[in-house]
């Protein structure tokens, strides 16, 4: 199975891209949420951290705890939180539980100052309080508890690095198998690898390609302060937004995001105002055969969201937050076609235009 992913700094328009890949009809559109499980802090790439680059007596079983608690998280161990077992049914559970398994080597019963710690501050006082009070009193001192970590477990592992990763491809392999029907030769999964330290991602599948999406800074600025407004980057101070936006893509330096192998570079823009040109590109990069597109376009319409570009222009009040963006972030603006930003190439076919 071929696996595509969009990945995206925040606000971007990943969705965009996701939209228009599943308007295919030999992809299968993997839902509209975000599969983060691979990268997400205690996820799989954690787990590859502590067991293979750097193995530890304690850490590494540690790990496989905290993996084995999101798995127990979003199997909807509480009232919520049954993201991926919603997904993936019951083996979301069952295929986790089998990875989780074939990486331990002997379990034995035991623990450390984690096992109390991750459960929270009331949790360890109780645990710990009874030995640390009895312990400062001479006469009692001999009778004070010195087992804390009764009951406890702790997980042995001396996986390799080949190991891993294949038995991580397997893991991902089957979970996908099952629930995707056999006529699909695609998936398209959103989310699926970061934007950041891409390769060190894609080593858990065969077949991946990313698409890295991109949109002007300007517009990511207004939706986060006057539509989206969910608190999850800077939108009080332009100062602080200009710097986490170069925060958040420094990893450009380091590493090639427009590769043409593995990663291509599209801007959100480039679907509105370039649309045949950019799905074509889009088309030729993932081998996809444009026969099978479905021409009305259900799910992305360049139409409709050429209402979510140059959103700046509506705000005269942010004049000047808008140039001070502009000044500070000049290499990541958006340079539309032809020079003129009121020339809308958005076309269903090639030289059609929309007024």
């Amino acid at each position: 199975m071929k696996f595509i992913s969009c990945a995206s700094y925040y606000g971007t328009g990943s969705s965009a891209v996701t939209d228009l890949i599943s308007e295919y009809d030999n992809v299968y559109s993997f839902t509209d949420e975000e599969i983060r499980f691979l990268h997400d802090p205690d996820g799989i790439d954690d787990l590859y951290y502590h067991i293979v680059e750097n193995p530890n007596r304690h850490n590494s079983g540690h790990a496989i705890k905290r993996y084995k608690r999101l798995v127990d998280f979003y199997s909807g161990a509480w009232w919520y939180g049954k993201k991926y077992s919603r997904l993936f049914g019951d083996n979301w559970k069952k295929c986790s539980y089998d990875y989780i398994n074939s990486l331990i080597d002997f379990l034995y019963k035991g623990g450390w100052f984690y096992d109390l710690y991750d459960r929270g501050m009331p949790y360890y006082f109780v645990k710990r309080a009874p030995q640390r009070i009895l312990s400062m009193i001479p006469v009692i001192k001999r009778f004070a508890p010195t087992h804390p970590y009764k009951g406890q477990i702790t997980y042995c592992t001396t996986v390799e690095k080949d190991d891993f990763i294949l038995k991580t491809k397997k893991y991902i392999e089957s979970l996908f198998d099952s629930v995707i029907p056999a006529e699909y030769d695609s998936v398209m999964v959103d989310q699926l690898i970061p934007s950041s330290n891409i390769d060190r991602y894609t080593r858990y599948f065969d077949d991946i390609k990313v698409v890295v999406v991109e949109r002007d800074p300007r517009d990511v600025w207004m939706c986060e302060r006057y539509v989206w407004r969910e608190g999850v980057i800077p939108s009080d101070s332009v100062e602080d937004f200009c710097k986490w936006f170069k925060y958040s893509r420094m990893n450009r330096r380091k590493e090639d995001v427009d590769n043409g192998v593995t990663t291509l570079l599209v801007h959100f823009e480039d679907l509105v105002f370039d649309y045949y040109n950019a799905r074509k590109k889009l088309e030729s990069w993932l081998g996809l055969d444009s026969s099978r597109h479905n021409k009305e376009m259900k799910l992305f319409d360049p139409s409709r969201s050429i209402n979510n570009t140059r959103i700046w222009k509506r705000y005269p009040d942010e004049k000047e937050n808008i140039e001070f963006i502009e000044k500070n972030l000049s290499e990541y603006l958006y340079s539309f076609p032809n020079s003129n930003p009121d020339y809308i190439k958005c076309s269903y076919e090639a030289g059609e235009l929309l007024d």
